[in-house]
């Protein structure tokens, strides 16, 4: 009953920025964003990292946290065995239990953000998985629930709704939930998530489509990246008419949803639903490659619809379709030469947001500075061209990065200083003086909205573990300065332990422990193992070779 009067009395405005009156302002950011981030975040101590039963079972969790423990003779990497217990720690802390809000457990971004977020969601739901696949799926079936006529909602708070939406990346996220699960009954997966996500997927190509075929943001706030300088001024004081432009992370986004769908419905047998989504995917990608890429330049760019001209700001938006696999081969190699160019994207923690030598890069939210979730969307994309060399790198030196900051500064953040371990330099929206008041000048704090997939880099990307049919298999891709150094994670919820130590050349000497006997082998770089006893060997002109035990 409380839950349908806050409904119907939360207020709706045209803009995000506004979705509060000024009372609302006053009261609910007063508590929540003043408190949180401009108080406490200056004076409290470390959040405990010990995560006992007795305390997680208060949000009915009750199965212990993935660990990781590193050993080196050098002790470089000790620091990481404390970042990745202190981003489960956050992570447990922005748990939210049922309320007034939403029937289902949510997550907060951070204790600032006190509410359900669209794409923060998705992206919590992937660090979650690890540890208790049931949390990850009820932080993404929150953000379903509160589907109103097909939109899904930037955010719902307890007297906010936001009339926008946030970048679509929710079913991407739940087909890696479903890829990992090893069974859900057809009529949750049915009603709870396609059915929802292929409304949402109606919502955004009658809403959001422009008639050449392409994806605009209604505000840029819809876009997540609030004050990039492909439509705003660094303080927000000027905003561009985001719907007289067509942009390459919104398309690259619905690529993805379309490929998710169509898997969905494949596993669902809806063969002509499958094959319509995947037309919709081949036919978006054309359009892409025809109207965002600049041959001359090398990159994806927002395209101008009163002008037909590109906006030619150099942002990570641009590096986006290479997770959709948008690109052709020649493009993706191109943009892998911006991704590695220290003078662009490959700074000391990799993949700003604003190239390095962009002319609008400052260390101000998304005009520059570290974002995690786009950092690791570019990953993953790398790794889709097979680029594995590089999407290791970039991995170890990220989670490093914000690991090292943690050390440094025991505390997760929203986002990262590409030059340094510390926030220094950092700024947030400067010259904005409500977003100061609210939240202050710096990265909000206990932030894990998407900070926490470092956890999830090191034991996708790094660990190389994978499931397919609920089969492991591990692929260890670790560049060569991790060498030397023994990589140990256990994963409760899968009754799993692995190690990994790291020689020189990419070579690993691994041992799994499951339910049965411990497995013990050594794979050269680039091979697999798959818990049934076969290794598979790449080829040089890039098939496989299985070998059987």
């Amino acid at each position: 009953m409380i839950q349908e009067l806050l409904k119907k009395t939360r207020f709706q405005t045209r803009q995000v920025a506004r979705f509060a009156s000024r009372y609302q302002r006053a009261a609910r950011y007063g508590l929540d964003l003043v408190l949180w981030s401009r108080l406490l975040s200056k004076r409290r101590a470390p959040i405990p990292i010990d995560l006992p039963l007795g305390l997680l079972a208060e949000k009915n969790v009750f199965v212990d946290a993935p660990t990781l423990f590193v050993a080196d003779a050098a002790n470089q990497w000790t620091h990481w065995d404390e970042g990745f217990r202190g981003v489960n720690a956050s992570l447990f802390l922005n748990l939210q239990k049922p309320d007034v809000i939403s029937e289902i457990r949510y997550a907060h971004p951070a204790p600032s953000f006190n509410g359900i977020y669209l794409w923060d969601s998705a992206f919590i739901a992937q660090i979650w998985k690890y540890w208790d696949q049931q949390v990850a799926f009820d932080v993404n079936r929150a953000v379903l629930a509160q589907q109103k006529d097909g939109r899904l909602p930037h955010v719902v708070a307890s007297f906010t709704e936001s009339i926008f939406t946030q970048p679509p990346v929710m079913g991407w996220s739940m087909e890696q939930l479903l890829h990992l699960a090893a069974d859900l009954p057809e009529d949750q997966y049915v009603d709870h998530i396609y059915e929802p996500l292929v409304r949402y997927h109606e919502w955004l190509y009658a809403h959001r489509c422009h008639e050449n075929g392409l994806f605009f943001w209604a505000h840029p706030y819809e876009s997540g990246i609030d004050n990039s300088p492909r439509f705003s001024s660094r303080d927000e004081s000027v905003f561009a008419d985001t719907r007289q432009m067509v942009s390459p992370d919104f398309s690259a986004y619905v690529v993805l949803q379309s490929e998710a769908l169509a898997t969905m419905a494949d596993r669902l047998g809806l063969q002509t639903e499958a094959d319509q989504f995947r037309d919709q995917r081949d036919s978006l990608r054309e359009v892409m490659n025809r109207l965002l890429w600049d041959e001359a330049d090398g990159f994806y760019y927002d395209l101008d619809l009163k002008t037909d001209s590109f906006i030619r700001s150099t942002t990570i938006a641009g590096l986006l379709p290479l997770w959709a696999g948008v690109p052709d081969s020649s493009q993706a190699k191109r943009l892998r030469q911006r991704i590695m160019d220290p003078e662009q994207f490959n700074t000391l923690i990799p993949l700003p947001s604003v190239a390095r030598n962009d002319e609008n890069f400052a260390k101000d939210m998304w005009c520059g500075p570290v974002w995690i979730n786009t950092a690791y969307a570019v990953i993953c994309g790398l790794r889709r061209y097979g680029f594995d060399a590089e999407a290791a790198d970039l991995s170890f030196r990220l989670c490093d990065g914000v690991y090292r900051t943690y050390d440094n500064l025991k505390k997760l953040y929203e986002f990262y200083d590409p030059d340094r371990n510390d926030l220094k330099e950092l700024q947030r929206k400067q010259g904005n003086r409500f977003k100061y008041i609210t939240l202050g000048s710096k990265p909000v704090t206990e932030f894990v909205g998407w900070t926490g997939l470092v956890n999830t880099l090191v034991i996708e990307q790094l660990m190389g573990l994978s499931f397919e049919h609920g089969e492991l298999s591990l692929s260890p891709n670790f560049p060569p300065n991790a060498a030397n150094a023994s990589y140990h994670l256990k994963l409760p919820q899968l009754h799993t332990a692995i190690s990994v130590d790291v020689g020189e050349n990419g070579a690993t000497r691994c041992a799994v422990r499951q339910k049965t006997a411990p497995a013990y082998f050594e794979l050269a770089a680039g091979e697999t193992w798959q818990a049934s006893g076969e290794r598979i060997i790449p080829r040089s002109d890039n098939r496989e070779q299985k070998v059987h035990p």
